[in-house]
């Protein structure tokens, strides 16, 4: 296989590169060593071609990135790829590579895979090692993977949780993830589950096509998901406080970043540990209603994003764009 290794660009260690997080200026440290999940690529047979763009520190969710170029959708070069792994959705949607490898917090493999018509999966916390890579103190993001389709999503995760599981949350004799029914394709007996209110906050383009798939679906059944709106607001808040705590190692070149990043890094800090608290409480409570909502259903189905791509600005390209209402509403 050849491959990307990172997806969101640069926040995962690979030897011989930088980490540098879509930074403008470059990290003084060369890898010397490879993160786990590029050791685990390389022992499966894989040749690491090398990094792909992101958007700056991963704080926005339309990949554009003054300082080192915006990939651009590759149906449409006018419209924003999605973020915050740009360039790696951008890379397997264009053929480039069969599959490439993010982090994923707010929606930064989703939503770029979204954006330009692949798969991608934010997959279960601790299921990839997050050793060797800018998110190692996070408990929201996690490694993840981007490819073509979902039978490609579905080996690759297989192959790299099997060598590359999370010490830190996963015993040593933690079961294998399986690849039996890896290409079955029925739906049988699996029971589908969908949130109306939360399907009717998006774009009616997006509602109308998402309307035709259910009505060819069966055994789709309504369900309703309790504090949906409080969870993500906590979710946010957890975010925003990880991410801050997560890039200290970098305040001291904070001067260096595009203004756009260090006006959203100013509003993250304004998070208050009472906040942190209070939605690690949340959190919990929807962990706790996400259990009773699988004991009715097997699997949730919406739509990935809310929104569509939106148009990208010759000024965008010069002075970067933050539009919170959109980063929101995707």
């Amino acid at each position: 296989a050849v491959v990307s290794t990172q997806s969101t660009g640069e926040e995962l260690d690979v030897l011989g590169f930088r980490t540098n997080c879509g930074r403008k200026v470059p990290s003084e440290v060369i890898n010397s060593k490879d993160g786990d999940i590029a050791a685990a690529l390389r022992s499966l047979g894989a040749i690491i071609i090398g990094m792909t763009n992101m958007h700056e520190m991963g704080m926005g969710i339309t990949g554009i990135n003054p300082n080192t170029g915006t990939p651009r959708n590759p149906y449409n070069d006018g419209k924003v790829t999605g973020g915050s792994s740009s360039g790696s959705a951008a890379a397997v949607a264009s053929g480039l590579i069969p599959f490439a490898i993010g982090t994923d917090g707010g929606g930064s493999i989703r939503i770029p895979s979204s954006f330009c018509g692949v798969c991608g999966l934010k997959p279960t916390f601790g299921l990839f090692s997050s050793v060797g890579s800018a998110i190692t103190k996070s408990t929201v993001a996690s490694v993840g993977v981007i490819a073509n389709n979902i039978a490609d999503v579905a080996l690759v995760t297989c192959l790299i949780a099997n060598h590359a599981l999370d010490p830190r949350f996963f015993c040593p004799s933690a079961d294998k993830v399986p690849l039996h029914g890896i290409s079955d394709k029925t739906l049988k007996d699996i029971t589908l589950g969908v949130y109306p209110e939360y399907v009717s906050y998006a774009d009616p383009q997006i509602k109308k096509v998402f309307s035709r798939i259910k009505e060819k679906l069966k055994n789709v059944r309504e369900i309703e998901l309790e504090e949906l709106y409080l969870s993500k607001t906590a979710h946010f808040n957890l975010l925003f406080a990880e991410t801050v705590h997560e890039r200290q190692i970098w305040n001291d070149q904070y001067k260096t970043l595009n203004p756009v990043t260090n006006i959203i890094y100013s509003v993250l800090t304004r998070s208050s540990l009472r906040q942190y608290m209070m939605s690690s409480a949340q959190k919990t409570r929807a962990m706790n209603m996400f259990k009773r909502v699988f004991k009715k259903v097997d699997l949730l189905i919406s739509p990935t994003t809310a929104c569509l791509p939106k148009d990208i600005l010759p000024s965008d390209l010069t002075y970067g764009v933050i539009d919170e209402e959109y980063a929101l509403w995707s």
